[in-house]
Parts: C-alpha cells; structure tokens; sequence
C-alpha cells in the first residue's frame, strides 16, 4: 500500500500486519482436519456433544418442540398412528415459521433447515475461531493424536 493511501485511511481500516510488518504472524490452519468455515472443530471431535451450546439453537428448538409434544400426546393416551400425524402437521408450520437465529445463512445442504452454518447438528458460528495453525494441527486425511 503506498504511503499516500495509508496516510488518508483511518487507523483501523490499516491491516494490523502492516502497522507491525516485522510482526511473528501465526500461518492459516485451513489445511487442517480440524479447520471448518473459520472455525475449530477439534473440542467436538475430541468429545462429540459434550458442549451443548455449540448445537444449532433451531434444532434443538424442534427437539424441544417434539419432546413437549410427545409428553402431551402420551397425557392424552394417544395412538402412534394419531400423534404422529397431528406431529407432522405441527412439524410442517415449525419449517413455515421465520428461523429464530441471527447466525442463519440460506443455502446449506441439509432439506429440513437449509443453513450454511449448519454441520450435522452443529453451529459452525458456536463453535470457537480457529487462530491458525496451532499445537492441535493435524493435516487433512490423518489421524487424530489426542
């Protein structure tokens, strides 16, 4: 960047490496198995479901939902063939019903919520950032050491 330019931008809008250009700068961990959108996936990996908050707060809404419902339903004595009808009807208005999420991006790849944050369960923007490469770096395609 000429100094020109640097000159007529605000401090912050200067790249924090070009205010300190003999500055240690930790390489990308994108090359890790580890490494998704951004994020770390190693503390899931290392023990799966054991941080609940990292879980998509839509499904665990629609779990929530279905848990009520099914306490109601057996309240009432109902059928398995009566409740799952009236629970499909319900389910069908939750996946009408706007996405209570401010992480929620269109475009996944999965046909109940389609979100591009969302991986399996999880909620990639839960998860922690991954700061590059780090003592937990494992290539793509090895095993994991705990």
């Amino acid at each position: 960047m000429s100094k020109a330019r640097r000159d007529k931008e605000s401090p912050d809008q200067v790249r924090s490496d070009e205010m300190h250009p003999d500055k240690v700068r930790q390489m990308p961990g994108n090359a890790c198995r580890f490494y998704r959108h951004g994020r770390c996936l190693y503390e899931e990996r290392l023990n799966p479901g054991y941080n609940a908050s990292w879980r998509c707060a839509v499904v665990r809404k629609w779990e929530e939902e279905y848990d009520e419902f099914v306490q109601r339903a057996e309240a009432f004595g109902l059928e398995d063939e009566t409740a799952g009808s009236i629970w499909e009807k319900r389910f069908q208005s939750l996946l009408r019903m706007d996405v209570p999420c401010e992480h929620f991006g269109r475009g996944g790849e999965y046909e109940l919520l389609k979100c591009v944050h969302l991986m399996g369960d999880l909620c990639l923007c839960a998860l922690p950032r991954c700061e590059g490469v780090c003592r937990r770096f494992q290539p793509r395609g090895k095993r994991m050491n705990v």
